[in-house]
């Protein structure tokens, strides 16, 4: 596949599931971790740990994609 294509690709993905990780990450309840009136750092983790696994998440889609290009 072109390369150009699939930056473009991953670029779509990564925007389209980065809602999706981070509705997941307000599911968990990370405030018995943290001290009361520490709602930024909470918030901080959430937007963080959103892009982590978000960018995590599309690479290995786009490297299985990539992959199974050079396989057939």
């Amino acid at each position: 596949m072109d390369p150009k294509l699939l930056n473009m690709l991953e670029l779509l993905m990564f925007f389209i599931t980065f809602p999706f990780v981070f509705q997941a990450f307000n599911a968990i309840d990370t405030s018995k971790f943290f001290k009361k009136g520490y709602v930024w750092q909470i918030q901080i983790l959430y937007i963080f740990g959103s892009v982590i696994f978000s960018y995590l998440f599309v690479k290995a889609i786009i490297n299985l994609i990539y992959l199974s290009g050079n396989i057939f």
